[in-house]
């Protein structure tokens, strides 16, 4: 963290106890008392199940504590329970504006995505356009290594855009020198040719980038190199969001593709107004887990998959989910059934014959080509059923035959594959017999026949509702409320929305026990700080890299299992010195592509405040509560001491880098860190960051 061992040693030892004090302090006693007046809202009765259409018109889902003799939470505290657990955390100023509007009319909307204006993030998101193209058309623009081998031995095109052209051109000369390299025989590169830089710096961004599109990388690598700061920064002024991705790409398009699937997720996660609903695609995301690096295709089939699989599904019914991930590239490709064949298909013997009997001579299949049981095993313990649903070993086989066929292939005139398909000449033909139930021979039907089963069986509706507690109340959640929700789940054939509403209106999901239990994640420390620090976001890079150094990279788990939601996966000690490092970085502006004004967070205060102002100002604004007494006496033994040790141990704090490609193309790399205007302000927010109060949801 410092790079001075003397000067790290205090800053360090009390932060890290700020940190580790989390693992001793027990759920309530993270409570700090609120400032607001503690009211008791009359118990409101539990409405019947309606239509989504209609859910928003009547929401009582505020309730009393089932306990009698527990305090109940105020209004304030019933608001930040639900900011803290339905979103990744409040804003400055989201307390007061849900406040103001009414919690339940809030919940309303949040239940109803589509009734919110997320106009804002989506001009966010229009700097990513890759990210909106049809999965074959993106595995085109941006070729990986199959597609550049496929296309220099002449059995695939390219696309014929000037961009395009360029990025296959870059991508086949650094396809030669590796494969020179490996074959032993590493050509000379010569020097490249000079570079006419005021000719490319042409007024015309048109001009521009066609000039640029004629360089080798080796040449723009050059040109960047040779041209003064100010230059470099304004070579891409008046470019497309499309041109600056082309020019990315021509480093490695592959990896373009990979970092904008991960940032664009977390500036989803960030800013949109639909914080309910990322919350779940998040939560399905990780309960349908696929690795991005599972192979060379992964990364464009993880970006269709988020888009097209799982977000248009994580408010609607648990079927059509299960379905959407069953027929995308992206979990065919992660858990192998894309090579699973059946023993006894049409493709196993193509030279099949028969006997004097009628019946198959089998003796000579053909060969590397079998039953793969990953996505069945899968399908049953982790996506419906759980591990202890009831299900057997041969279920597993049998299930495996049923989705024998199910497939990624290529499209009419298509280079890649790129399309979900059944081949029939794969399947295994005859019946299966599941779960006590015999699925009759029907080929893709059979498949759909299963998941449907699995879908409403009563084991996977408590499953999946005792996760959804598990991710939004308690790592053990009470089981009257999982009852609950289990019951919803069934009456309305897995309805999540109403799934959700049953586990809102459970008592116990604002009970004291519940309140501030749930230790955040990586990913929810990382992002709800952000958000409470009002940060302005250029690049999610840094973020992305920090969330990753914490133990969670996005879509990098590998197992199928998915990353842990409770608090014994998270709690330990380099985790939390780690979460110090990052707040404190966070706090200082020393994360490249995110900014924060303290100042304006703290509320332009016109008179000087003191050190014990200002942490009490920042209490309020990043945690609207009161940390407890050991927490605000380490704070302020750090913040009030000398300014010039002070500035000098700040100026120490290591920054977090960016790897964004979009970043570097425009020539926009990190810049030093910024001197603070207010060290106290900035060490007070980081330690507050740090705090056991902030890790708790």
């Amino acid at each position: 963290m410092w790079s001075n061992r003397r000067s790290q040693r205090p800053l360090f030892r009390l932060g890290a106890a700020v940190l580790l004090a989390l693992q001793t302090i027990a759920p309530a006693g993270v409570v700090a008392q609120s400032t607001a007046q503690s009211a008791q809202q009359p118990e409101t009765q539990q409405p019947a199940m309606q239509d989504s259409e209609t859910m928003s018109q009547r929401l009582p889902v505020v309730t009393a504590a089932s306990a009698a003799h527990e305090k109940p939470l105020n209004d304030e505290e019933r608001v930040l329970q639900v900011l803290n657990r339905l979103t990744y955390g409040p804003r400055p100023g989201e307390l007061e504006r849900v406040r103001a509007m009414g919690l339940n009319a809030w919940l309303s909307q949040q239940l109803n995505p589509s009734t919110i204006d997320d106009s804002a993030l989506e001009r966010r998101l229009k700097d990513y356009p890759a990210m909106q193209l049809p999965l074959l058309k993106l595995m085109e623009m941006y070729p990986n290594n199959n597609t550049i081998r496929a296309t220099m031995d002449g059995r695939a095109g390219r696309p014929g855009g000037e961009a395009e052209k360029a990025i296959y051109a870059s991508q086949m000369e650094r396809y030669k020198q590796r494969k020179d390299a490996k074959d032993g025989n590493p050509a000379m590169s010569p020097d490249p040719k000079p570079v006419d830089a005021q000719a490319i710096l042409a007024p015309d961004p048109a001009k521009r980038f066609s000039a640029l599109c004629k360089l080798t990388v080796p040449q723009l690598r050059m040109l960047r190199r040779s041209l003064p700061e100010d230059q470099r920064e304004h070579l891409t002024d008046g470019f497309t969001p499309q041109q600056i991705e082309a020019l990315a790409a021509f480093n490695g398009p592959q990896g373009v593709v990979a970092a904008e699937a991960v940032q664009t997720k977390l500036l989803r996660d960030l800013y949109s107004e639909r914080q309910l609903n990322e919350m779940m695609v998040d939560f399905w995301l990780n309960h349908f887990n696929v690795y991005m690096r599972k192979s060379q295709q992964a990364p464009y089939y993880i970006a269709a998959y988020e888009r097209d699989a799982i977000r248009p599904n994580a408010m609607g019914r648990f079927e059509n989910l299960l379905a959407a991930t069953a027929m995308s590239p992206a979990m065919l490709n992660y858990l192998d059934n894309a090579a699973s064949i059946g023993p006894h298909s049409q493709y196993a013997h193509p030279q099949l014959s028969y006997d004097r009997r009628g019946f198959p001579n089998l003796e000579k299949p053909r060969t590397g080509v079998g039953l793969n049981e990953n996505y069945a095993r899968e399908l049953m313990e982790l996506h419906t059923l759980g591990v202890n649903g009831g299900y057997t070993q041969h279920d597993v086989t049998e299930v495996a035959k049923v989705f024998t066929g199910w497939t990624v292939g290529k499209g009419r005139g298509a280079d890649e594959a790129a399309q979900a398909q059944f081949d029939p000449t794969k399947h295994e033909p005859g019946s299966k017999h599941i779960l006590g139930e015999t699925i009759k021979d029907d080929g893709a039907g059979e498949g759909m026949k299963v998941l449907h089963i699995l879908a409403n069986s009563p084991a996977t509706a408590r499953f999946i509702s005792t996760k959804i507690a598990v991710r939004f109340v308690s790592d053990d959640p009470p089981k009257p409320m999982v009852d609950r929700m289990t019951s919803i789940f069934l009456e309305t054939h897995g309805d999540i929305r109403h799934v959700l509403l049953a586990m809102l209106q459970s008592p116990e999901f604002f009970s004291r026990a519940s309140y501030r239990a749930k230790v955040k994640t990586p990913q929810d420390y990382v992002l709800s700080a952000v958000r409470a620090s009002g940060a302005e976001v250029a690049s999610t890079s840094a973020l992305a890299g920090v969330i990753a150094e914490l133990g969670m990279p996005l879509y990098g788990m590998q197992t199928p299992n998915g990353y842990s939601m409770r608090a014994d996966a998270w709690n330990n000690t380099a985790a939390l010195v780690s979460r110090m490092n990052f707040a404190l970085a966070l706090s200082t502006n020393r994360v490249a592509g995110v900014h924060t004004d303290w100042p304006v967070v703290m509320g332009h205060p016109e008179e000087s405040l003191t050190p014990e102002q200002k942490d009490s100002v920042l209490e309020d604004r990043i945690l609207h509560m009161q940390v407890s007494d050991r927490t605000r006496q380490t704070i302020l033994a750090q913040i009030d001491t000398d300014p010039e040790q002070q500035a000098r141990n700040l100026r120490q704090i290591s920054a977090k880098k960016s790897n964004d490609p979009l970043s570097n193309a425009r020539g926009r790399n990190e810049k030093p860190p910024i001197e603070e205007a207010d060290n106290q302000a900035a060490l007070a927010a980081g330690l507050i960051f740090g705090s056991p109060e902030f890790q708790r949801r």
